[in-house]
């Protein structure tokens, strides 16, 4: 097949660097994927927005009752800060961190296995936590992600730490009851900017598929699985189609931010709401490249997609698993515009480290990348050159509500359009 495992991965290797949301970082990256589309002959646009971002991060706890001890952490993101002293209180172990767990917490500062998501956050600081401390994977370095910008402008800052899971474990066996939390990051506006790139169909040019796939990494992170590698997927497949034109329009968006809350998919759909009739369908990549790993396809669509996608994937000899379920990634503003969609990702082995510092280029090779490239370029390849698209341009309600919630989750408020 047409697709060159060797050239996505020397686009990986060009974007194996930390690049979060609104830094010159995540500016140079979009800069590198410009340069790449211009050798395609493609003139890449620029779509910016505005993103609340941070920098300078630090976190750490200290345990003062009924011993000693002084814990590293990685800060939540726009979480906000304490006073530079600390705050002391009583420590809660809240187990889940589910709601239904945060009962007698004023002014303490609780211990947790899970955020919870807008309600729990809603919950923790109507009842009065000083603080939150999360606890990693077992084995794993902390994260190091952002607090979901929806969910900060709603319900203002708690500063919030992740603590390593061995560290945490130790805490609730020694019973730990009064600590010191540390969280201080600089917090500012920036600048994010979407990058698109489109090639005109030439039969059915007012149908429009989207190729997507996030470029932007989370803090102290190569993000080499997530995206680099979806980046440097669809960078492929561009390169493919400009040697090919399709029947139909694809364009080619590489979104920013991300990792704040899928701020630059959000931003597209607001800023291209006058053009959302002609996009009949996406195609995301989220996560590739694992020399160990599997294949899958999310699918936020119709049952005869999915059905496709089965039948495609025994064609071609490849082990994609399909699934009928919503995909937290850039798919979902365009899902909740009724745009139907497929994921393709590459999950297992050193994505375990995404999201802190493992995630790296060691993991990745330029074979595992053209293995999902090659599934990803025919798929579109078929849809984008079928005589009828194949797809109804629908979601079904279940798949909706699911969007619904994901987006209460995040503490996004679903908005009425004049299209809904």
């Amino acid at each position: 097949m047409p697709f060159c495992g060797k050239q996505a991965m020397e686009i990986l290797e060009k974007l194996a660097f930390t690049r979060c949301a609104g830094t010159p970082e995540e500016e140079k990256a979009a800069e590198i994927i410009c340069e790449e589309v211009k050798t395609l002959g493609l003139e890449p646009q620029i779509e910016e927005f505005d993103v609340l971002t941070y920098a300078d991060d630090e976190a750490w706890v200290e345990v003062l009752q009924p011993y000693e001890a002084q814990y590293q952490c990685s800060a939540l993101g726009l979480s906000g800060s304490t006073p530079d002293e600390g705050i002391v209180a009583p420590l809660r172990y809240v187990e889940t961190g589910q709601p239904e767990y945060l009962n007698h917490i004023a002014g303490k500062i609780i211990l947790a296995s899970q955020g919870g998501g807008f309600k729990a956050y809603e919950k923790a600081k109507k009842e009065g936590a000083l603080g939150r401390i999360f606890i990693g994977q077992a084995g794993r370095d902390t994260p190091n992600v952002a607090l979901n910008r929806c969910i900060r402008d709603r319900l203002g800052t708690l500063p919030t730490a992740y603590i390593k899971y061995e560290h945490a474990l130790e805490m609730i066996k020694r019973e730990a009851s009064e600590v010191r939390l540390h969280v201080h990051q600089k917090e500012y506006w920036s600048k994010s900017r979407n990058v698109i790139a489109e090639i005109a169909g030439t039969h059915e040019p007012e149908e429009v598929i989207v190729i997507g796939a996030h470029y932007d990494s989370v803090y102290r992170n190569q993000g080499a699985h997530d995206n680099g590698a979806g980046s440097a997927t669809i960078a492929e497949l561009a390169r493919y189609f400009a040697q090919n034109p399709p029947r139909r329009t694809l364009r080619f968006i590489w979104f920013g931010s991300e990792e704040m809350g899928l701020m630059g998919s959000w931003a597209h759909v607001e800023k291209q709401r006058n053009g959302l009739e002609k996009y009949v369908f996406m195609v995301n990549v989220d996560v590739a490249g694992g020399i160990i790993g599997s294949n899958s396809a999310s699918v936020m669509g119709s049952d005869k997609l999915v059905n496709y996608l089965d039948v495609m994937g025994n064609e071609l000899s490849r082990d994609l698993r399909v699934n009928q379920s919503i995909y937290s990634g850039d798919c979902i503003p365009l899902g909740y515009e009724n745009i139907p969609s497929v994921t393709f990702s590459r999950g297992g082995g050193g994505t375990s480290y995404i999201h802190a510092p493992g995630d790296t280029l060691e993991h990745i090779d330029a074979e595992h990348l053209e293995l999902l490239g090659e599934i990803v370029l025919e798929f579109t390849r078929r849809i984008a050159n079928a005589g009828t698209f194949p797809f109804p341009r629908e979601i079904p309600e279940r798949i909706k509500k699911d969007i619904r919630d994901y987006m209460e989750r995040g503490g996004r408020k679903p908005e009425k359009h004049p299209n809904k």
